[in-house]
């Protein structure tokens, strides 16, 4: 299939454990995989890195100074999850080797008191020097992996409305969004049998 229009090229998956490789526009080798619990100094060091804008997008919250402490609280309460009920994750790598950094990060969540409800939260975040690249688009098509294997029907969003990378990203894939906006941001709905479809890409 061409990927163009999703700005990466072939992403090759293994259906088992969600270990993914793609290559984007600049020609860099990108390696996802499913987050763990040792993955939390890795999450605080990519909140380190994103800009003010990027985290307000990515937790419609403008988060400054915030106490260390918290922040370690938080990394370990988002990397701990089992990526079959509650939470799950997938994390994209600027390569494949022991150094590689962590450079996005894809989440569904449900609420703790409804672990099979057929809908879940979407959050994405991008590094911001990767931004433009293919990865988010690359993080979606993995999303829909992620979603079908924790039986997920639904994704839902709470968006800054003047998050226009992201719309722009949503609208260059043709995805048919329900939205609402209100008090400067906009929900949307999506059916995860309308993200593209895992088959259409090389598996490993």
């Amino acid at each position: 299939m061409d990927t163009t229009a999703y700005g990466f090229e072939t992403l090759h998956v293994d259906p088992n454990s969600l270990a993914a490789t793609f290559t984007v526009r600049s020609g860099a080798l990108i390696g996802c995989r499913l987050i763990r619990p040792d993955d939390t100094p890795r999450l605080i060091d990519l909140f380190s890195q994103l800009s003010r804008e990027s985290r307000r997008y990515r937790f419609n919250l403008p988060l400054e100074n915030i106490d260390s402490t918290r922040i370690q609280e938080e990394a370990q309460r988002l990397a701990d999850v089992d990526n079959r009920t509650v939470g799950g994750a997938l994390l994209a790598f600027s390569g494949l080797e022991d150094s590689a950094q962590l450079i996005g990060v894809a989440r569904l969540g449900r609420f703790p008191d409804d672990p099979a409800s057929p809908e879940a939260e979407a959050a994405l975040v991008v590094r911001d020097d990767f931004q433009g690249q293919g990865i988010g688009s690359a993080l979606l098509v993995l999303l829909a992996l992620l979603a079908r294997r924790m039986n997920v029907q639904t994704l839902t969003a709470s968006i800054q409305a003047d998050n226009e990378a992201l719309f722009v990203l949503l609208r260059s894939l043709h995805l048919p969004l329900q939205r609402h906006t209100t008090h400067g941001e906009t929900t949307i709905s999506l059916s995860v049998d309308d993200l593209p479809a895992p088959k259409r890409y090389d598996e490993r």
